[in-house]
């Protein structure tokens, strides 16, 4: 995708802004948390996918674009991935109100705690292959940056990014530390030791010590630069 067919795709969502020196950080943001409310119904490969982040990047040098600006449309060619491809938290959310009227079950809670560590699973994934398209869109930035091919505004704008990126992240985490503690207060009220919970206990707890690490992965970017 060229880069002028890249900024239309993104027009729509109005963050063309990037692309102009006079756009504050400020306004940067405003534009992230009106992006991702407006993206919310319909989410496409293009705006989740971490492939399309390093297709914009090769599209735009390419086509000249300097780095500063060629790493600006790599983030917002991905900015929906921090507001709309996260479903981890909703999904648990759900989980939970399934599991109203059932707590005291020790069985419903095993298949509960098998169920969030399914989605745990998952959102370690995703959370990989974020930290992986971070890292290369930071590469572009500090190389830009070693150029003098970035402005201050377009840094200010990049910086906004990514903070939005660890934000929903970190959102993600609150969520599963949650749902260990919950689990963990669950556990010490049983009298009789049960080998299933403990074993799933201890799956989840390893679970969110990944999450942690790949948020904490995911946040490193934001001091390079």
């Amino acid at each position: 995708m060229g880069l002028e067919r890249t900024i239309r795709h993104l027009a729509p969502w109005g963050i063309t802004c990037v692309l102009l020196p006079a756009c504050s950080s400020d306004r940067a943001q405003q534009e992230l948390q009106r992006t991702g409310r407006a993206v919310q119904p319909t989410v496409s490969a293009f705006e989740c996918g971490g492939e399309s982040a390093r297709q914009a990047i090769a599209a735009c040098r390419a086509e000249g674009g300097k780095y500063g600006r060629c790493a600006l449309v790599a983030w917002h060619a991905g900015v929906t991935d921090a507001t709309a491809c996260y479903g981890y938290s909703s999904k648990v959310h759900e989980r939970r109100e399934q599991l109203v009227g059932q707590e005291d079950q020790l069985d419903a809670q095993i298949n509960y705690l098998k169920d969030v560590n399914a989605d745990t699973r998952q959102l370690n994934v995703e959370l990989a292959g974020k930290v992986e398209t971070a890292t290369e869109r930071t590469d572009v930035a500090v190389e830009s940056l070693q150029r003098a091919e970035m402005t201050q505004s377009e840094l200010a704008q990049l910086r906004a990014i990514l903070d939005t990126e660890s934000s929903y992240a970190d959102r993600q985490l609150r969520t599963a530390l949650r749902e260990l503690q919950a689990a963990e207060r669950y556990r010490s009220q049983q009298k009789a030791s049960t080998a299933a919970l403990d074993a799933e206990i201890a799956r989840l707890k390893a679970l969110v010590d990944e999450t942690q690490r790949q948020t904490q992965a995911l946040a490193a970017q934001r001091g390079r630069i």
